[in-house]
Formats: C-alpha cells, structure tokens, sequence
C-alpha cells in the first residue's frame, strides 16, 4: 500500500474533564462536608459548594485527590459564606497529596478497636466520648487506638521522607480525617452502590458507604449525582475588587459596603470583595468615602484581578477570593487598581452657626406666628441635632451631631421614592456611621435628605413613608406627618 493509500489514524481521545468522570464522587464528598459543619443540604447551597470546588480543580485531577480537595475546599466556602475565615495553622496542608501507600499502612494494621476509631472516629467525626458510649468501651482504650493510628502515619510518612514525626497531635488527626475518607479506588456502578448488591466494598470505600447513606436518609437524590449533559464545569469570569483595610480604618467597612450598589461581601475582619464589573459606581463611592475620610485613605488600599469564578448568595465562588487576599496586601496604602490614589479629605464642612445668627430674628417671628394660627406653642425637642446637608456626586452629604442618648432616623429620596436608611431602634445603631470625633456623617444618593433625632423610635415610620410616597411631594409630607406624630422629634431635611 503505498503512502497515499494510507488509512488517516484517528487523533486520541482527550481525557474526559473529572467534572464529568467525578462528578457523584465529588458531589457526595461536598455534601457530606456541608453535613459535618452543620449546614442543611439545599439544592441552591449544594450548587453553590460544588461550583466552588470545580472552579479550583483541574480537569485531570485523579477522582481520590479530587474528592479530598473538594473536602477542605467546602470548609472554605462554608466559612466564607458564614462571614469570617477561621485562621489556619497549617494552611499548606490541604494542598498536599495523600499517598494511596499510607492508606493501605494503615488498614493493614487495623485490629477491631482502631477500625472502629478509623471510620467511626476520623471518617465519620464522631468524638471519642460517643464511641464510649456507643460501644461500650473504656476512653483509655479508645485514646490508645488513636494513639496507634498516629503512630503508623507518623512511621510510614517519615519513610517516605517526609517529617511528620514534628507534627503535633491535632495537624496528624487532620490528615487522617482525610486519609480516612481517601477513596482512590475503583468503584461499582453507581445504581449498584444505591442498590447495596455490593456490601463488603461499601463498608470498606469512604465514598460508596456515604453515597448510600446520603441517598437513604433523603438527604441527596439520584438525580443529583448524575453529571449534567451541559455545562458541567462552570466557565463564568469575573472582575473583582478586594479592598483591605487597616486596623485603624476597618470600623468603616460595612458601611461601605452599604454604600456600594454591586455585590459586596467582607472576608475575615479586615478585607472586602467588590463586583467590580461595572467600575464606575464603585469608583465614586471609594473617591466619595476618601474625601470625607470615613476611612481616610491612608486607611485602605485596592487590588482588581479577573479570573474564574461567580459571584453568589453565599460569596465570591473560585479562586479569587482566596487569591485576592494575598494581592491586595502588595498594594500601598490609599492606592487602589484602576483608580490609582485616592483623593485627599475634604476640609471640614463650614458652621452654619453665622447662618442662624444672621436669620435668628426672622425665624423666630415666622414661628411665632404658624404658633398663634394653630392655637398652639412651640414644643422642646428632647435631642436636638446639630445638622449640615452638602450637595455631592449625584446625592447629599448629611454631617450631624447629636446627644448620645438619641435615635436617628434618616430618609433620603431617590427617583422619586422615598426609603429608609436608618431606623434606629438604640443609640447605638447610629455608630455606623461615626466620624470619631463624636460626630457622624454618611452619604446617600438622590436629591433629597430627611433626618430625625429624638428620644424613641419613630412609630409607624413604614406607614408614613408609604403613604408619603403617594403624595406630589413625598419628602415634606414625611416631615408633615412625623412633626405631628413625634412632637419632641428635632428634623432637619432638604431637597436639591
């Protein structure tokens, strides 16, 4: 056969995606770790976990390393969600392999305790004192197995060339958590592990012993293990916005992110992720807080990165709010990517003090009179508020001062709407927006500002606004209706 007659051979079939070969695996490894931390397995909270795990993994990551990563993977989107990062005193350890060579070690020294105390104690997270209980043995005997187990890690790794004899006692039961769970094996079908026609290899595999303890109690459904014809690995990107801030400045970062009209999420006590998709109303409310120093710019600094991930109910999904963290500290105080440095604060807003001297005679005489028409003498407010509205960007700048003891009310307008900004039920829910010099100040968008300072709460708020809404001139028929409602209320308002 000469070479033009040649049959044309067939390129090689490309290793399909873990997305595809793992999914139940790796479905069943999150949902068992949403159990374990307390969290109800929803199908919106289970996408969510799992979208964050495929986000991180690469598409030829063998199923027993795929299934541990999706493990401490899901601790870390649990955490995120729940609004804080519990510190890690080992944070390199999850991203180390497991050795199939140390899970074989240690099944072959198993006795009958220690089995116990390998899949009941450390694959399951039971704690020793339900094992006492549970079945009936000394805790002495039980803290020995456990001992054991360690021992042999410790051995085995320590030949392989790696020191885990220096390792404390809580970062080796760490790893043998997730040596317990370790299923590198091959498994039978998926419908014959729900069957249970397998039940010698189910009761020795992590993954098929959990698959069918899931599928009984109800707690994931069949459906939910099987790969999705399309669109099994997530492929959106994103733009985000981490913002850092110093320990002097970070009191001001909810209310920035109040502020932000995009998603915005804090991570631990001192960093916040921003959609930074569309800069621009992000870029004005940063320049806004800068020039009036809640925090000053020397107080927080801003790195953008783009990359995989999807933004969510529960946070930021993917790398990025894992890597962001890290990025952001190069940056140099009051410097934020695409904006560059942040503009300085604004002088201090001037007194109005000359004003109400100047018209002290006139407003006095205009309330006399509206007093003599109604029949009536002016009240006392019980906390008067010292206020000054600045028009600023497309909203107003409210600076006020105000006693310690009063409740602060603010409304603002926007499009025509009026909605409410604070409705203090304390004292203390004004502190949001604290200057630091006993003062307070905060920004909102619209042309029209109410504020209210008084001794309770005020009753019916939601009602009247409403039903100011309804009126041709929403913002002063709010005043209307809560000067006459809370007579010892003190309101300032204005309208551009």
């Amino acid at each position: 056969m000469t070479r033009q007659d040649s049959l044309p051979i067939a390129a090689a079939d490309k290793p399909r995606d873990i997305a595809v070969t793992g999914w139940a695996g790796i479905t069943v490894r999150v949902a068992w770790t949403l159990l374990t931390m307390g969290v109800k397995v929803k199908p919106a909270v289970l996408r969510d976990a799992r979208d964050h795990v495929l986000y991180h993994l690469d598409p030829h990551t063998p199923l027993g390393h795929a299934e541990d990563r999706a493990g401490t993977l899901t601790k870390d989107f649990v955490s995120r969600a729940r609004r804080g990062i519990e510190p890690d005193p080992w944070p390199t350890d999850g991203a180390m392999l497991l050795s199939p060579r140390w899970r074989r070690a240690l099944e072959t020294s198993l006795s009958p305790l220690t089995e116990r105390v390998f899949r009941q104690h450390f694959a399951d997270g039971r704690s020793l004192a339900f094992l006492v209980r549970s079945l009936q043995v000394d805790e002495i005997a039980l803290e020995g197995a456990r001992g054991g187990l360690r021992e042999v890690l410790r051995r085995v790794a320590v030949s392989d060339g790696i020191p885990l004899d220096k390792w404390p006692s809580d970062r080796i039961d760490r790893l043998l958590s997730r040596l317990a769970a370790f299923s590198p094996g091959v498994c039978p079908p998926l419908h014959e592990v729900i069957a249970g026609t397998d039940l010698e290899h189910t009761r020795n595999c992590a993954r098929c012993d959990r698959t069918q303890r899931l599928i009984n109690a109800g707690l994931v459904q069949y459906e939910d293990l099987l790969p999705p014809p399309l669109e099994t690995r997530p492929d959106h990107t994103v733009s985000v916005l981490a913002l850092h801030f110093h320990p002097d400045g970070k009191t001001h970062r909810a209310h920035l992110a109040a502020e932000i009209d995009a998603p915005a999420f804090p991570v631990g006590d001192d960093t916040l992720l921003v959609d930074f998709h569309n800069p621009q109303p992000v870029t004005e409310v940063l320049e806004l807080a800068a020039e009036v120093a809640c925090p000053h710019r020397d107080l927080v600094r801003g790195a953008v990165l783009h990359g995989p991930g999807r933004w969510s109910r529960h946070g930021l999904l993917g790398p990025l709010a894992t890597e962001a963290g890290a990025v952001v500290r190069s940056r140099a105080w009051s410097i934020v990517d695409t904006i560059g440095e942040l503009p300085e604060a604004l002088p201090e807003p001037p007194s109005a003090g000359r004003w109400w001297i100047g018209t002290a005679a006139l407003a006095a005489a205009a309330i006399f009179s509206v007093f003599a028409i109604l029949g009536s003498t002016p009240h006392d407010t019980s906390h008067p508020a010292d206020v000054v509205f600045t028009s600023a960007r497309g909203g107003v700048w409210t600076a006020f001062d105000v006693p310690d003891g009063a409740l602060v009310t603010l409304i603002r307008e926007y499009d025509g709407e009026l909605g409410v900004v604070l409705a203090s039920e304390q004292p203390a829910d004004k502190v949001a927006y604290a200057v630091g010099d006993g003062s307070y100040r905060l920004h909102t968008m619209g042309p029209g500002v109410l504020l209210v300072s008084s001794s309770a709460p005020v009753r019916e708020l939601h009602r009247m606004v409403d039903a100011a809404n309804r009126a041709d001139a929403p913002l002063e028929d709010l005043a209307k209706r809560i000067s006459v409602s809370a007579l010892e209320a003190d309101l300032h308002w204005m309208r551009q």
